[in-house]
Parts: C-alpha cells; sequence; structure tokens
C-alpha cells in the first residue's frame, strides 16, 4: 500500500502577507472601500462596510489545529453549519482564495486555491451587546430577549450520549486541570500564588462534594451541544433579532457542556464589563423558563471556571510574537482582572447570612442587591417583585402610602419576601432581601427570622445625594426599567418621614454612598461581608 503523505503546512508568517493582499482583492466593490483588518490569536477579519470575510490563521494550540488547507477548510464548514443554528442569516457561506497570475484572489475560474474563509454580512455595530454596555444603552428588556434566544436554543439542542461525557464529572476534572497546569507559567504575571492556589483548593472541594450533582446533571439532558462562548461581543440585537454568533467550532469538548455553564459565561462576561446587576438579571431571566433545579447552585462553580478561562486566554497573548509589547501589557491586565474575579466568585461567604439592602428609593437598592447576589452565589428576593405577584394589576403608580402601598399590603408584602427569603436561606446558606427597610418593624421581623435560622444578620443601607436620585428616577422612567413605582414625589416623602438605617460605626450594618461605579460599590461591600466573617460575631 502507498503510503500517504501528510499535508504540507502553512507558514504563519507567509500566509500573513497572503492574507494582507485580500485587502486589495479586484472584487472588492468601490463602495465597500476601505477594507479594515483585525487579528485575534486563531483569526484574521476583513471587514468592509457590509460584510465580513474570515480567516483561520495556520496554527497549533493543541485545543486547535489550523495549521493545513484541509483543516482549515474543514474549521470554515463547521463554522458555517454550527452558526447558522443561532444566525441563519448572517452566515452567507464559503469563500475560496486562489492566486491567480501571482495576485491573490477571491474567485477566479482558474488558479490554485490557497485558503478557505467564511463570508458573513456584517452586524451593525450599535447593535453590538459589548458596545450597548459600554454605551449605557442596554435595558432590561433586551437582557431579558437574549435570556429567552439562550434558552430556546437549549431547548432544541443537541443531545445524547456522545453530548453527555462533555458534561461529567472526568471531563470538568480534565478541563480544570488543564486550566491550572496551562497558567501554572503564568504565576506571579498575572495570577497571583494565592489566588490560584485559592481557586484549585475551592474547585477540588466541588468535586469532593457535588459529584452526584453533575452526573446527575448529564443524566437529566443539561449538557447540550452549544455555543461555547457567549460573551458580549458575540451578541447583537438586529431590529427584532437576537443573533447569537462566533461559537466554537474547532473544539466539542470546549462547545458542549452544561447549559448553566453557557448561561454562566454571559452573566460573568456583563459582570466583567462593570454590569454585574445585569449579570444577575440574566441568570434570573434565564432561569425562569427553565424548570432547572440546579441551575443557581451551579452558576458560581461555572462563572469561576468561564472567568478562569478568559484569564488563561489574555494571559498566552503574552507569549505571542505577532501582538505589541503595549497589546501584550493590556492583555497582562486584563487577564488579571478576570482572575481576580475567579478568585472573588469562588471566595463565598462561610456562614448562612441574610443580607438586607436597604435605603430610600433611587438610591441603587436593587442593582446593588443584584450584583451582590452574582458574586456571592446567592438570590435576590425585592419587594418589588413580590408585591407585583400579590397584587398583579393593581400594584401600579400610585399616592404616597396607598393602593397596593398602603400600610396593611406593605405588612402583607414584607412578611411574604421574608418567607420566601427564609427558603432560599435554607436552601443557599444565605439570601439576599432588597427593601426599603423604613419602618422598624420590618427590619425586626427580618432579624428575628435570621435568629430563628441561625444565620447572620447584614443590614446595606444604601445612601445617594438627592440630585443623584432625581436623576435616576428620571432615567428609569425615561427606559420604562423595572418594576418599582417610586418616584421623586415619593422619595421626598420617604425622606422627610424616615431615619438612618445604620450609622457607620460598623457592627452588623454598612452606611454606603452609592454614587461611585456599580463594580467598586460591590466590592467595598462584598469585602466588607467577608472581613466581618472573620470577626467576633456580635448578635443581631
Amino acid at each position: 500500500m502507498k503510503a500517504v503523505e501528510p499535508e504540507e503546512k502553512t507558514d504563519l508568517a507567509s500566509w500573513l502577507k497572503m492574507v494582507g493582499q485580500l485587502r486589495h482583492a479586484p472584487e472588492w466593490p468601490a463602495d465597500e472601500l476601505p477594507i479594515e483588518m483585525k487579528q485575534t490569536h486563531i483569526s484574521v477579519l476583513l471587514l468592509s462596510r457590509n460584510y465580513v470575510i474570515k480567516l483561520k490563521k495556520p496554527v497549533d494550540f493543541g485545543f486547535l489545529d489550523y495549521t493545513t488547507l484541509k483543516k482549515r477548510l474543514r474549521a470554515c464548514e463547521d463554522e458555517i453549519r454550527l452558526n447558522r443554528r443561532l444566525c441563519p442569516d448572517t452566515y452567507l457561506g464559503l469563500g475560496a482564495c486562489v492566486e491567480v497570475d501571482g495576485q491573490i484572489r477571491f474567485s477566479g475560474r482558474r488558479g490554485k486555491i490557497v485558503d478557505y474563509c467564511v463570508w458573513m454580512k456584517r452586524l451593525p455595530e450599535e447593535g453590538m451587546l459589548d458596545r450597548m454596555v459600554a454605551n449605557n444603552t442596554v435595558t432590561e428588556t433586551i437582557i431579558d430577549r437574549v435570556a429567552a434566544r439562550l434558552c430556546e436554543f437549549h431547548r432544541t439542542a443537541g443531545r445524547g450520549d456522545e453530548i453527555a461525557k462533555w458534561g461529567s464529572l472526568a471531563e470538568i476534572r480534565h478541563n480544570w486541570e488543564e486550566n491550572f497546569t496551562q497558567t501554572a507559567p503564568f504565576i506571579g504575571r498575572t495570577i497571583s500564588d494565592s489566588a490560584y492556589e485559592a481557586i484549585r483548593s475551592w474547585v477540588n472541594e466541588w468535586f469532593e462534594t457535588r459529584a452526584e450533582l453533575f452526573d446527575r446533571r448529564a443524566r437529566e439532558g443539561r449538557i447540550v451541544d452549544g455555543h461555547g462562548d457567549v460573551r458580549c461581543e458575540s451578541v447583537c440585537v438586529k431590529d427584532d433579532v437576537i443573533c447569537i454568533y462566533d461559537c466554537i467550532e474547532f473544539n466539542d469538548r470546549f462547545r458542549c457542556g452544561d447549559v448553566a455553564s453557557e448561561a454562566a459565561f454571559l452573566a460573568m462576561d456583563l459582570d466583567a464589563r462593570g454590569r454585574p446587576d445585569l449579570g444577575y438579571f440574566f441568570t434570573e431571566a434565564y432561569r425562569r423558563r427553565t424548570e432547572d433545579r440546579d441551575f443557581f447552585t451551579l452558576l458560581p462553580f461555572y462563572r469561576c471556571y468561564r472567568a478562569y478561562v478568559r484569564g488563561k486566554a489574555l494571559s498566552f497573548r503574552l507569549n505571542e510574537p505577532e501582538f505589541s509589547e503595549e497589546e501584550r501589557r493590556i492583555a497582562a491586565t486584563r487577564a488579571g482582572n478576570f482572575f481576580d474575579l475567579a478568585r472573588r466568585y469562588a471566595t463565598r461567604l462561610r456562614k448562612p447570612t441574610v443580607i438586607a439592602v436597604g435605603g430610600l428609593s433611587g438610591t441603587g437598592k436593587t442593582a446593588l442587591a443584584r450584583a451582590i447576589a452574582g458574586e456571592l452565589g446567592l438570590r435576590v428576593v425585592s419587594t418589588d417583585v413580590v408585591r407585583q405577584s400579590l397584587f398583579g394589576e393593581a400594584k401600579q403608580p400610585a399616592p404616597y402610602g396607598e393602593g397596593a402601598y398602603g400600610a396593611e399590603a406593605d405588612c402583607l408584602t414584607y412578611r411574604t419576601m421574608i418567607e420566601r427569603g427564609r427558603e432560599l436561606l435554607g436552601e443557599d446558606r444565605g439570601v439576599i432581601l432588597d427593601a426599603t427597610f423604613l419602618r422598624d418593624e420590618d427590619r425586626i421581623v427580618a432579624r428575628e427570622m435570621t435568629m430563628a435560622a441561625g444565620a447572620q444578620w447584614r443590614l446595606i443601607e444604601c445612601r445617594l445625594p438627592p440630585e443623584l436620585v432625581h436623576k435616576r428616577l428620571e432615567e428609569r422612567v425615561a427606559k420604562k426599567e423595572g418594576v418599582s413605582d417610586a418616584n421623586w414625589e415619593i422619595y421626598l416623602r420617604q425622606r422627610e418621614e424616615s431615619a438612618p438605617l445604620c450609622d457607620e460605626s460598623g457592627g452588623n450594618g454598612l452606611a454606603l454612598d452609592t454614587s461611585g461605579s456599580l463594580p467598586a460599590t460591590v466590592r467595598a461591600v462584598t469585602g466588607w461581608l467577608r472581613q466581618r466573617e472573620t470577626e467576633p460575631r456580635s448578635s443581631p
């Protein structure tokens, strides 16, 4: 039998020169010029006014291998097939790059095929979720639509024994051990030794205590052929369509996994982009559409995993010569931030805790409560949501102290919130209560529930200058966001009739100015909560 000759591997430097010529290929119409060229560690993108051409770099990182023409062809075909599941109209098809008379072109009846590419429609920049987050134009309604799209995709995604194996305990352990091995050279560069060891210890504890949980996920069909890389920059809101593109085609192990892991990726990315409140909101919006009882239990683990992988991927850039010193410096900083986020996910409160987030309307209670919940792996019970469930259409803007906000309705709302909080405290060893807590009796009942459960009581009071409260309330009305009915007049009545909830002297209460950035405020709160656990216990 004649031996099969191995296919020749492509030289990266020569390949990059060839791709550069494609920017000037004669097929580009004049109204599509100029052509912008962008690079990632595995791809090159050529962007015209209306189209994107994506080529696979001839690289081999172990987890992917694009070093030969045949392998790049297969990768392009897989990318088109897999991405059409979530973006059917965006991925136009396969293209060939040919050499004709010494010139590199996209077409031609004659000529040597030198590479393959993916042709795509260019999605609108203003619809990219990462851009919307940066510009503060994203809304809860948009996040809810993204959650609905991803949930529906997961409902119909491929399942089966060959896919389920990627969510097994053995495979998840392998993924983590690979992470730790590959990031060890970056200790002291992008991740500290203490963070590395703390995360590794926490992950190993999960494997020792939650083996049955991972096995059950596979049996229940929670492991799917998913997207694998659901980040804000992979989501586009185009008119009435949510397009989630650029899935992982090069490695089934990275694309197939637990639906909770995939949802955790976008939640983590929103956290990392300074919107941890939306990260938590997204997880609630996703969970509301499923019957997944373990979803919130798994989120801290998979949030940590996704943040760690992002830190690892950015660390790799420090060793890649095509990136400049400035690009490597930026990558190192970003990698460090992701590793720090992973460490915070892995540093949960050790003792059962009830965290009450209170204060006057418009001071940022809900955003803070959600952000804390996302980092600490807890859930939020809000009086706004409880009131909505109790009174339905009767819950609407009303004069101060009337309607669904009257004294009797208020008492029922707080009792119901506290009872639901008691249930979550039993499930999660912690809960966050989001309410004004302006009345002494409401705080007393909540503290009594905490003491009866043998938990710690913590009260966070949100404070904000009146002019900023007025601005936030106006923005809330303009965006039609949330379920709160509070307005400026209600805020003024609350301020007139109530006293501060706690002083700044310490104890079990923390008064907090929420005028700063939400990420900085969250770090201050979670740092205080963790510090209080190391201090002598005081009574609620």
